[in-house]
């Protein structure tokens, strides 16, 4: 026996809501199989879905959009990062600069090993030190970094961090508009049960091949069963 199945799909779901709708338009409202109330919420529920739908598809394309441009920002800001807590360290190997400077910055006196710098956080966290712990260097009448200097450094920072929190209020966008989604699926679902029940009850007194196939005249599915279909 086939079973009725609600659309599993966004594209389904407004199949079956505009085969509802379209079926009103032509259907005298004594002859509608299901309850003349329901037309004004489905043709609402279409806007709202279809509404939806674009503003789930902009945020999408936004966040790709901001990913794939920070990504060369992140790059550029950890490359430059790098070279010049290396050219510090080299300062101070070359007796140029104290170990000691390297508390200004954040990082161990003794040894010359480079922080970790995989992650944007650590690029945040590492930049602002790197920066400020430069400037309170320079106050104290260090000789300055060069090459890359801290004025390349910041240009570098300042456009990931731009790119950064861009990329953060896309992708929370992103998840506002799937959870948007998630609840107009709701909706949808519970709007088109109600509709399709109604459609069932008209027809219930017709034999159940000609009762199946007026019924999805007005959207409904029927699924016939794995077993079934293979014993049919």
């Amino acid at each position: 026996m086939p079973y009725r199945r609600l659309p599993t799909t966004d594209v389904a779901r407004l199949k079956a809501l505009h085969t509802c709708t379209r079926m009103a338009e032509i259907t005298r409202l004594d002859q509608l199989a299901f309850a003349a109330e329901h037309i004004h919420t489905l043709r609402n529920i279409i806007n709202k879905l279809e509404g939806a739908k674009h503003q789930q598809n902009q945020a999408r394309r936004n966040q790709i959009s901001f990913n794939r441009e920070h990504q060369p920002k992140l790059l550029k800001t950890r490359l430059y990062l790098s070279h010049f807590i290396q050219v510090l360290n080299f300062s101070i190997i070359r007796e140029e600069i104290p170990e000691s400077a390297r508390s200004f910055y954040g990082l161990e006196e003794l040894g010359n090993r480079l922080p970790d710098l995989k992650t944007d956080t650590d690029i945040l966290e590492w930049g602002k030190k790197i920066m400020d712990g430069e400037n309170q260097r320079l106050k104290k009448g260090g000789m300055p970094i060069m090459t890359p200097n801290v004025s390349r450094v910041k240009v570098w920072y300042d456009q990931f961090y731009d790119g950064y929190y861009n990329m953060l209020t896309a992708n929370k966008s992103t998840k506002r508009a799937d959870l948007k989604m998630i609840e107009i699926r709701k909706e949808v679902d519970t709007l088109l049960a109600k509709v399709w029940d109604g459609i069932e009850k008209f027809y219930s007194t017709y034999p159940e091949p000609e009762r199946r196939k007026l019924a999805e005249g007005y959207g409904v599915v029927y699924v016939i069963r794995k077993g079934e279909k293979e014993a049919g």
